[in-house]
C-alpha cells in the first residue's frame, strides 16, 4: 500500500511538472524539442494566416496549430505544445492543447529597435522602429508574397507581405513612417539570416506627416509632345512637379489650386522622350512627395506587332489575322532580324546553345563586323555555351549566381533603339531561349514590336543591368534581381493601342498577372508552364465563381504546379485545366488571353515571367500586356486553342478500343486514313462532330477480325478542330481531327 501511494505521488508530480507554466524566455531557452507550456497575449489575427504570436514580459514565440485560427489579437493564452524550428523561426509545433484565458486585452508595448536590432533577441515580439524609409518601390502598391525594404538610422531591414494581406494594393510610402510589427524570421539556411519585420495593417504604418499620398503617381493621356500625371492625398494639398531629362530634374511646375485629387501636365516633350517626374502637394508646414518616377511620350513609329509560334495554331477560330507557325525557323527569323539591324543590338539571352539550330552567334559576329555596337548579357548559371562563339570584343555580362539571386530568364533583344527613323527600333521579346529544344520542339513564342518608345524602354532595363549604357559593363554597377529599382516607364500607346510593360522582380509583376486576371469579363485562355502562386489561382477562381468568366488553361504538367495550386484549380475547372502530355516538348509558354471575340478589351498578356515566387521576387523576366487589341488577342487564342485541344480531345479511349483504332495523318488536308484493329466482325459507325457537338460528316461501315482501314473524305469540312467518334455496340473511340 505504501509502493503504490508513493507511485501516485511520483506520477501525480511527473503530471504537474509537465503541466508547469514557465516564461516564454525560459521555454526559448529550452530549444528545439523540449515540450513547455507558456502563457501570453496573442499580438496578430489571420492577416498573418494561421500562424499567432503570443508575447509575455520576458519574450516572444509562435504557435502553429489550425485549431487556433479562432483565436485573435488580445487573447490571452496558455499553450502547450513541442518546439521546432521552422526555417530559423522559433515555434510551437504540434500544439497539443491551448485555453484561452481571457480575451480584449491591451497589447503588448512594442520594443522601439532599429532595423539592425531585428535579430533572436526579439523574435516572436511586437517591435517598432522610427523614421523609417521604403526603398521597395516606395510610391507603387503593396503586392503578396513581396519583400519590402526599408532603412531607418542608417541600416536596412525588410517588411514581408503574405497572402490575403489587408496591405495588399495600398500604396507604399514614400515619406517617413513609424513601422510596428512582429520581429519574425524566414531562412532556408542560416540562424542569422532572413531577419524581418511582418506589419499586420494599415495601422502598423503610421505616416508621421499630416499630408500622405494614398493613390501613387501614374500617366494618363499620353501623346507624342506630353503627358499627364495625376496622384491622389489624405487631404488637400498643391499639385506641384519638377521633372527633367534626367533625376536631377530641373524644371518646375507651379500649384494652381489645391485638391485630394492632383493632376499635373507636361506639355514640352519630343516623341519617344523619356522623362523623370517628381510631384509633391503641401498642406501646412507638411510635404507629400512622390518618388521620382520615368516616363516616356508617345513614339511616331509604326505600332507593328507581330508574333510567332513554333507549333501549329487552329486557324478555324481565326476572326482576322492567321497565326504564323514557323516550325523550326525561329533562329533564322532572329537572324534575318539581326542582318538588318544598322545602329546597335542589345541582346538578352537565358540559354544560348547553338547545337541543333542556326549559328545566330555568327550573325552578331557579321552585325559586329559591319559597325553596329552589340552588347550580350546572359545567364551566370545557365550552359549558354553559345556565348563562346562570339568574338570577344562583342562585351558581355552575366549576372549574380549567389542564394539571394534568381536567373537571368530575360529572352527581350533590342534592335535600333535610337534611330532617328521612328519605323526602324524593335523589341524581340517572349519566352523562347535559342536552344535545339526551344526552337525545335517545346512550344514557343516570340512577339516583334516595332516602338521606338518600347525599345528605349527596354534599353533602360538593359542598362541597369549591364551596369552602364556604355558599350562596356560594370561588374561593379551592374544590377540584377533584388538589387533592381522600378525605373522604367510603364504604359505606352502603341499603334493606337495601350500597352504596359514590366520587369522582374522591381515591378510588381504578378500583381499585373492578378490584375489582368481580375479584369477579366467574359472569357481567360491560359498558357503558362506552371503556377506556383496561390494568389493566382484565387483570383482564378473569384474570376470563375464571382463574374462566371469562362476559364481553360494548359501547364506543363501538374508537378509544376504547386499542390495548392492544382487542388483548387482541378476542383474548379475539372476538364478545363490540361496538362501538356499529348505532344513532344515542354509546353514553355507563358500567355493569357483575356475577353477575346468580346467588345470588354481583348487582352493579351505575355513574357518571359514564370507565375512563380521566384519569377517574381528574384529572377530578371519581361512581361507585356496589350489591351484592346483582338486581332492580337486572337491570334494567341488560336495557337492556345490548338494545344489546349490537342490535349484535351486527341486519344479519349472508352469502353472497348483502348490500343486499338488510330487515326493518321493527323493534321491532315481532310483526308484521313482510319485504322482499326477488331478483335471480330462488326458494324461500326463513324461521325465527326465540330466542337459545338453538331455532327458535320457521318457514315456507316463494317470491319472484320484484324487490321482494317477505313479511308475518310472530309475535305469539304473548313479548317479547323473536330472529334471523331466510332461507335460499335457498347464500344466507342473518339478522337480530335485537326484540318489544315
Amino acid at each position: 500500500m505504501k509502493q503504490q501511494l508513493i507511485l501516485i505521488i511520483i506520477l501525480f508530480a511527473s503530471s504537474f511538472t509537465f503541466a508547469q507554466v514557465i516564461s516564454i524566455d525560459s521555454a526559448r531557452t529550452l530549444g528545439i524539442g523540449a515540450t513547455v507550456t507558456v502563457k501570453g497575449i496573442i499580438t496578430n489575427g489571420n492577416e498573418l494566416g494561421g500562424i499567432r504570436y503570443f508575447q509575455d514580459a520576458t519574450g516572444g514565440i509562435a504557435a502553429y496549430s489550425s485549431s487556433m485560427v479562432t483565436t485573435d489579437r488580445g487573447d490571452s493564452v496558455e499553450v502547450t505544445g513541442t518546439i521546432k524550428d521552422y526555417n530559423q523561426l522559433m515555434e510551437i509545433d504540434p500544439v497539443t492543447s491551448y485555453t484561452v484565458l481571457n480575451s480584449n486585452n491591451i497589447m503588448p508595448a512594442p520594443v522601439v529597435i532599429t532595423p539592425a536590432q531585428i535579430d533572436n533577441s526579439v523574435e516572436g515580439q511586437l517591435v517598432k522602429i522610427n523614421d523609417a524609409v521604403f526603398t521597395t518601390t516606395p510610391g507603387g502598391l503593396f503586392a503578396s508574397n513581396s519583400s519590402y525594404n526599408f532603412t531607418a538610422n542608417g541600416e536596412t531591414s525588410k517588411m514581408y507581405v503574405r497572402s490575403n494581406h489587408p496591405l495588399i494594393g495600398q500604396t507604399i510610402p514614400s515619406g517617413l513612417v513609424n513601422l510596428t510589427g512582429i520581429a519574425t524570421q524566414y531562412s532556408y539556411t542560416s540562424p542569422n539570416d532572413g531577419f524581418q519585420l511582418l506589419c499586420r495593417d494599415g495601422n502598423d504604418i503610421f505616416m508621421t506627416t499630416s499630408i500622405w499620398i494614398t493613390k501613387p503617381l501614374e500617366e494618363f493621356s499620353i501623346s507624342t509632345t506630353g503627358l499627364t500625371v495625376k496622384w491622389q492625398t489624405n487631404i488637400s494639398g498643391t499639385s506641384e512637379a519638377e521633372y527633367g531629362s534626367t533625376e536631377a530634374l530641373g524644371t518646375f511646375v507651379p500649384s494652381t489650386g489645391t485638391d485630394t485629387l492632383h493632376s499635373v501636365d507636361i506639355t514640352t516633350l519630343s516623341a519617344s522622350e523619356i522623362v523623370y517626374i517628381r510631384t509633391f502637394s503641401v498642406s501646412g508646414n507638411d510635404t507629400a512627395f512622390s518618388p521620382i518616377k520615368v516616363f516616356v511620350s508617345q513614339s511616331n513609329s509604326s505600332g507593328d506587332v507581330i508574333a510567332y509560334f513554333n507549333t501549329p495554331a487552329d486557324h478555324s477560330v481565326a476572326s482576322g489575322p492567321l497565326a504564323i507557325t514557323l516550325p523550326n525557323a525561329i533562329d533564322d527569323t532572329l537572324i534575318a532580324y539581326i542582318n538588318r539591324a544598322t545602329e546597335s543590338i542589345d541582346f538578352t539571352m537565358y540559354n544560348f546553345t547553338e547545337t541543333g539550330i542556326s549559328s545566330i552567334s555568327s550573325a552578331l559576329n557579321n552585325a559586329y563586323d559591319r559597325g553596329v555596337d552589340v552588347r550580350m548579357i546572359f545567364d551566370g548559371s545557365a550552359a549558354n555555351s553559345g556565348i563562346q562563339n562570339v568574338r570577344s570584343e562583342i562585351k558581355k555580362i552575366s549576372n549574380p549566381t549567389g542564394s539571394e539571386y534568381g536567373i537571368m530568364h530575360n529572352k527581350f533583344i533590342i534592335f535600333d533603339a535610337h534611330s532617328t527613323n521612328h519605323n526602324v527600333p524593335l523589341v524581340w521579346t517572349g519566352g523562347t531561349n535559342m536552344t535545339d529544344g526551344q526552337v525545335n520542339t517545346d512550344p514557343n513564342t516570340v512577339i516583334i514590336v516595332q516602338d521606338k518608345s518600347l525599345a528605349i524602354a527596354y534599353t533602360l532595363e538593359f542598362n541597369e543591368m549591364f551596369g552602364s549604357d556604355g558599350l562596356t559593363p560594370s561588374v561593379a554597377d551592374r544590377k540584377f534581381g533584388p538589387d533592381k529599382a522600378d525605373n522604367t516607364p510603364h504604359k505606352f500607346i502603341i499603334g493606337g493601342k495601350d500597352v504596359e510593360c514590366y520587369f522582374s522582380p522591381s515591378d510588381g509583376t504578378n500583381t499585373q498577372i492578378i490584375r489582368t486576371i481580375d479584369n477579366a469579363d467574359n472569357n481567360m485562355s491560359i498558357a503558362t508552364m506552371l503556377i506556383t502562386r496561390s494568389d493566382i489561382a484565387y483570383a482564378i477562381e473569384d474570376a470563375v465563381n464571382d463574374r462566371t468568366v469562362a476559364t481553360q488553361i494548359i501547364v506543363n504538367s501538374e508537378g509544376q504546379c504547386s499542390q495548392t495550386v492544382w487542388g483548387l484549380l482541378s476542383t474548379l475547372l475539372g476538364d478545363d485545366l490540361q496538362e501538356d502530355d499529348e505532344a513532344a516538348g515542354i509546353m514553355h509558354h507563358k500567355f493569357m488571353v483575356a475577353d477575346e471575340g468580346t467588345s470588354s478589351s481583348p487582352t493579351l498578356l505575355v513574357g518571359s515571367h514564370n507565375w512563380s515566387n521566384s519569377a517574381d521576387n528574384k529572377n530578371d523576366e519581361n512581361t507585356l500586356v496589350f489591351y484592346d487589341n483582338q486581332d492580337l488577342a486572337n491570334i494567341y487564342y488560336q495557337a492556345f486553342k490548338y494545344r489546349y485541344d490537342q490535349n484535351r480531345y486527341v486519344g479519349i479511349m472508352e469502353t472497348g478500343f483502348a490500343n486499338s483504332a488510330k487515326v493518321y495523318p493527323n493534321p491532315s488536308n481532310g483526308t484521313f486514313n482510319l485504322e482499326i484493329d477488331a478483335d471480330k466482325t462488326m458494324n461500326v459507325e463513324i461521325s465527326i462532330y465540330d466542337l459545338s457537338g453538331r455532327i458535320v460528316w457521318n457514315t456507316a461501315s463494317s470491319v472484320n477480325t484484324g487490321i482494317n482501314n477505313i479511308s475518310i473524305s472530309a475535305t469539304d469540312l473548313p479548317a479547323g478542330a473536330y472529334l471523331m467518334q466510332v461507335v460499335s455496340n457498347n464500344k466507342t473511340f473518339v478522337s480530335s481531327l485537326i484540318i489544315e
